[in-house]
């Protein structure tokens, strides 16, 4: 069974309170403020280097040497980042999305570097019924990329589209 928190934003993990993820989030369930966090995720160092070589080759993310000369060590590119928030957002409650309607506010703000243990924070930000098609939301979510010392290294907003459980 996936482990993962449900958490008020602003609360830290103590005042946590498990949810369930046998059971599909729809629009619904998706309130602002609430927040979940997935199991840790740590980063492989070859993984790391071998997605650099062929979506972002700069030195520094793929030659040992260069990366401790730039950045004290190895750092992962912001594409990998975003690749290891999508591969986490899967050991979260299914939830009903219909779509992703877009990115905002896509922030790498620290290192990612390789043996760096990261948690994916989701927190619904804001929601509205579909103007245009009521069985459907509009639900702005914001993940961030957390590290092993509570370092947000990645954040975005997403826009996407969930259904309404059926009346």
């Amino acid at each position: 069974m996936t482990a993962f928190l449900m958490t008020s934003a602003g609360q830290d993990d103590a005042n946590s309170r498990p949810a369930q993820p046998t059971s599909a989030l729809y629009f619904e369930d998706m309130e602002p403020g609430i927040c979940l966090t997935s199991p840790p995720h740590r980063i492989d160092r070859g993984e790391l280097v071998e997605f650099a070589k062929v979506w972002d080759p700069l030195p520094f993310h793929v030659d040992e040497q260069a990366g401790i000369q730039a950045f004290g060590s190895l750092t992962a590119p912001g594409l990998y980042m975003l690749a290891v928030k999508q591969r986490l957002i899967h050991q979260l409650p299914t939830m009903k999305v219909i779509a992703s309607l877009g990115y905002d506010e896509v922030r790498f703000v620290a290192p990612l570097r390789p043996d760096d243990t990261v948690m994916l924070r989701l927190e619904w930000v804001d929601r509205r019924i579909s103007g245009s098609k009521p069985d459907r939301g509009i639900v702005t979510v914001r993940f961030s990329l957390i590290n092993q010392h509570a370092e947000t290294v990645m954040s975005h907003l997403d826009t996407i589209l969930v259904r309404l459980r059926e009346l």
